[in-house]
């Protein structure tokens, strides 16, 4: 099995080369998103509203679609310098994970069934490539990868869970952790691991953030209620380490940030990736901690836990996009973020 992901997170921290975690910087960044939350700034149950072009129902009709987004929720960055995948959508132009997201939407308004299991375990990638193509043509990236994870995800819904993953809701008894196992133990295109210092480490982004939008699409209530939240962490992407960079949380040696700054592709498990995605997942770990401490000094009882501290800080990378280009992030073309 190896490591669960919050165990991971500290394996990959205590064995790290190249990154360490700044105490300072910790309790800089805790005490900023304590005193945003504290001066009523900052509302954590506000972290996870449904944006106009989520599902606003927790019925059959918008697990289908939260499944299905998640399962193509991977790789959407594109070369600073060529083609963007920009989606408009009723006016609103959009970039990245939500362009797809727009693209889904444009489909289903045209009468697609592109949410169903039965139809796309059978897509084919030139169907998906108009479906969710961006403006002025520009292809969603790894198409065929894409493809081959919906066959994978429709198919085994179809043939053991009737086709609904509500199904499959029904069997993880409110729990979150469960939900996480059975997604993992399911569906080979959400397990997120790799050997670090002859360990297994577990990473997995995808199938938490699948749990945590459906946690969020039932608003934590009845079978979405999920008691267990806290136990999933932040969803390890490149967007968020930015985020801790620049919070001087994460502090990289310059072999790391020699190699950054090339902005070459780095390969899916390789040390670096692994440390950059481990030590972020441990930091927010002690953050949210962190907060929760001064909070509860100040009589505030807040609901804080580690899918809010990154929501908060993958938004905070986005309001500061223009500072951010002073810390590189790497670049993997990889299904699994």
């Amino acid at each position: 099995m190896g490591l669960s992901v919050p165990e991971s997170g500290a394996f990959i921290t205590s064995h790290a080369d190249h990154i360490k975690i700044s105490e300072e910087g910790l309790s800089n960044c805790a005490a900023d998103i304590s005193q945003l939350i504290l001066s009523g700034d900052l509302d954590m149950k506000t972290m996870f509203v449904k944006t106009e072009i989520h599902p606003q129902t927790a019925d059959e009709v918008g697990i289908a679609w939260v499944v299905f987004a998640d399962t193509l929720n991977f790789s959407f960055w594109q070369p600073e310098d060529g083609p963007q995948y920009l989606v408009t959508y009723k006016g609103t132009t959009y970039t990245g994970y939500l362009a797809m997201c727009a693209a889904i939407n444009r489909a289903l308004d045209s009468g697609s069934k592109l949410t169903t299991p039965e139809f796309y375990s059978r897509i084919k990638s030139e169907e998906l490539g108009n479906l969710l193509v961006g403006d002025n043509g520009v292809q969603i990236p790894l198409l065929q990868d894409r493809v081959n994870c919906l066959h994978q995800v429709g198919t085994i819904l179809v043939n053991k869970y009737g086709g609904k993953f509500s199904n499959l809701i029904q069997e993880c008894d409110n729990s979150a952790m469960k939900l996480l196992d059975l997604v993992l133990e399911n569906f080979s295109c959400f397990r997120d691991t790799a050997e670090f210092k002859g360990e297994k480490v577990s990473l997995h982004k995808r199938a938490q953030i699948l749990v945590a939008d459906l946690w969020c699409l039932f608003e934590g209530l009845g079978v979405g209620s999920f008691e267990d939240i806290e136990g999933l962490t932040m969803f390890a992407d490149y967007r968020v380490p930015q985020s801790l960079q620049q919070y001087k949380v994460l502090i990289y040696d310059e072999e790391i940030l020699t190699f950054l700054r090339k902005d070459e592709i780095m390969p899916y498990g390789h040390p670096y990736e692994v440390e950059i995605r481990g030590t972020s997942i441990h930091a927010v770990e002690l953050l949210t901690r962190k907060i929760k401490d001064i909070l509860k000094k100040n009589g505030n009882t807040s609901v804080v836990n580690s899918i809010l501290v990154d929501q908060y800080l993958w938004g905070y990378r986005r309001k500061n996009a223009e500072e951010m280009k002073n810390f590189p992030y790497h670049k993997v073309r990889s299904i699994y973020y």
